[in-house]
């Protein structure tokens, strides 16, 4: 059983191409100052499934959870990083994506409005 499971999952990754992830940074509630709430990023359709993720405050990597690492029916990945924050006036999250397909990290804003 052992060999077919490593066989298939070969199978799997040589018939998967290279995707870069989509990224997409949000509030799980509307932002209001000072309120504490729940600050996401979520990032889909990646393959290979080795990604690093981080929420930055003010350019500064935040302590987050993150969830398990799931696949799609295309075999594209994807994962949800999470933690709390209090939103203000000046602060700025952004969440910081590193991928093989990325020439650079890519980084996306969160938005407040959004």
């Amino acid at each position: 059983k052992r060999i077919r499971l490593v066989t298939m999952r070969l199978g799997v990754q040589s018939l998967a191409k290279l995707s870069p992830p989509k990224v997409q940074v949000y509030s799980r509630h509307p932002a209001e100052n000072g309120k504490p709430n729940y600050l996401n990023c979520y990032v889909s359709g990646f393959h290979p499934p080795q990604i690093e993720i981080d929420l930055l405050k003010n350019g500064e990597k935040m302590n987050a959870e993150q969830s398990d690492l799931s696949f799609s029916k295309d075999w594209s990945f994807y994962l949800l990083v999470h933690t709390e924050f209090t939103p203000n006036a000046v602060d700025q999250y952004s969440c910081r994506v590193k991928h093989v397909t990325l020439d650079k990290p890519k980084i996306v804003k969160w938005d407040r409005d959004h």
